[in-house]
């Protein structure tokens, strides 16, 4: 078991030191012809930081598609505001703690321009979404620098599942602090109300973002004063009618915290998982959501009252578990909606069950942390750094090598006392066995919590798109410090890209 420091905390951008080694396109897509190493430095804090402005981050706005296209402008800055009466500094996208919310529909286009007015550089990925690995699409190789605007282009396939999404900077050595920071917006693929009864069809819908700012490890210290947002607010208010059902999409946004949520007197009902529209709804009265993770779920209104939507305490492996919060208060309130408990939808879209199929390859992954004999210490307060199959994160390195189409087995394993989490991009998988149990998927996902000393078995088919992108895991932290790997989508019968 590696020890571990007990806290990491949240450093500002223009506080950070690290060096990021880094490749693919720059910001205006011209291939970058060498790997480079960049080294951030920020000020070191003495006589540098401005004056607060006095000022709230401004609202979460909704940006939509018109005739085909949604277009929109995103500006990644700095900014200064008050969560819980205490000034706080963020980095945002268009000076919100929650980036604008996206919202597109299947076989549209997304065409948007980031400018970087930070004086580091990010990157983007759309995480969730079925789209190209490649240039201006969800490349995560790509690099935004300090100044510079870059353009992405996503076409989002006809028959892209219905569900809820989000995207974040993924730049390798900065993507705790800049998700911790605020850079993170969720995206929406419309149409997953019409997948209900007729009767739900215009039904009422609430957003819930989940994120600890200002953001601490959690995963290490469980006494930190973060506050536990959602929707970048503390403690809001969502009102709904005794009888009436609302559709609620969760989103964890947070760069490691696990939320485990209930809400007293009310059922969770599950129609999406990861952006997926579930083959069987399942009723629960817990969500456990790691980070990355996203559900959306039908709630119906109990008797006239005030409920609190509480997280309570997680343990994962030899960790502490997280105290009890209170993240929104539910004011049931009125006459009876006019949609009942009674209205039941029991499948969103046919079972596409993958254990019904025939296995190409089987792989074997192991994640690790670093031996107990090293005693270097990270900036995250965690010895040494974190492993898959014994190696740390190497742009330059493809860690597998699929061929287009093909179906496979991962067998992951987790050799360390604390969960991990297993996340891919661009193609999602389905869960086949926990610990050796067989495990009754409800649908596809992208993010599966590997147990501690445990291993989780997932089947995935590579459709649709070649290239190079990424897996790892999504406690930031352990990502920043090398838990991540790179495949690589080839197609057998045409010359490799390069």
């Amino acid at each position: 078991m590696v020890q571990r420091s007990p806290e990491f905390i949240f450093i500002t951008l223009s506080m950070l030191a690290v060096t990021v080694i880094i490749t693919g396109q720059n910001a205006l897509g011209t291939s970058a012809s060498d790997i480079f190493d960049r080294n951030l430095t920020g000020n070191d804090g003495q006589g540098q930081s401005s004056p607060l402005k006095e000022m709230n981050f401004s609202e979460t706005t909704e940006a939509y598609s018109h005739e085909g296209i949604l277009e929109a402008t995103i500006i990644i800055d700095e900014h200064e505001g008050m969560v819980g009466n205490e000034p706080v500094k963020a980095i945002t996208y268009n000076g919100s703690l929650n980036g604008p919310t996206l919202h597109v529909k299947p076989g549209e286009r997304m065409v948007l321009y980031y400018i970087n007015k930070l004086d580091q550089p990010t990157n983007i990925h759309f995480h969730g979404l079925h789209v190209s690995p490649l240039g201006s699409s969800d490349n995560i190789f790509r690099v935004i620098g300090p100044g510079e605007t870059a353009k992405y282009v996503l076409d989002i396939p006809i028959d892209h599942a219905r569900g809820t999404f989000w995207y974040h900077s993924h730049l390798h050595g900065l993507a705790t602090a800049q998700v911790g920071g605020g850079l993170s917006g969720l995206l929406v693929i419309e149409g997953l109300e019409d997948l209900l009864p007729d009767v739900l069809h215009n039904i009422t819908q609430q957003m819930f973002t989940m994120r600890g700012f200002p953001w601490h490890y959690w995963h290490l210290n469980y006494t930190s004063p973060t506050y536990q947002t959602i929707n970048g607010e503390i403690n809001p208010v969502v009102s709904i009618s005794p009888g009436e059902t609302q559709l609620w999409r969760f989103a964890n946004i947070d760069p490691g915290t696990f939320y485990n949520i209930t809400l007293p007197g009310h059922t969770f009902r599950v129609i999406e998982e990861d952006g997926n529209p579930v083959w069987e709804v399942w009723n629960t009265n817990y969500l456990v959501i790691a980070a990355g993770k996203r559900f959306s779920v039908l709630v119906t209104g109990g008797e006239n009252g005030t409920y609190p939507l509480k997280m309570l305490p997680y343990r994962g492996g030899t960790t502490h578990p997280y105290p009890e919060v209170t993240l929104a208060t539910i004011n049931v309130q009125g006459n009876a909606g006019a949609e009942t408990a009674e209205v039941n939808a029991l499948s969103l879209v046919p079972r596409h069950d993958l254990g019904d199929l025939g296995v190409h390859e089987i792989r074997e992954l192991v994640f690790s942390p670093s031996p107990p004999s090293n005693t270097t210490m990270n900036r995250f307060g965690e010895q040494g750094t974190n492993m898959i199959d014994g190696k740390v994160f190497d742009h330059n390195r493809v860690d597998q090598t699929v061929k287009l189409g093909d179906l496979e087995e991962w067998n992951i394993k987790n050799i360390d006392g604390d969960d991990h989490t297993f996340h891919i991009h661009i193609n999602d998988f389905q869960v086949m066995s926990v610990n050796g149990q067989p495990y009754e998927a409800h649908g596809l996902q992208d993010t599966v919590i590997l147990p501690a000393n445990g291993v989780v078995v997932v089947r995935m088919q590579f459709e649709d798109f070649v290239g190079r992108f990424v897996y790892h895991c999504h406690i930031l932290p352990h990502e920043d410090t090398g838990m991540m790997g790179t495949v690589e989508v080839v197609d057998p019968f045409t010359p490799p890209f390069h």
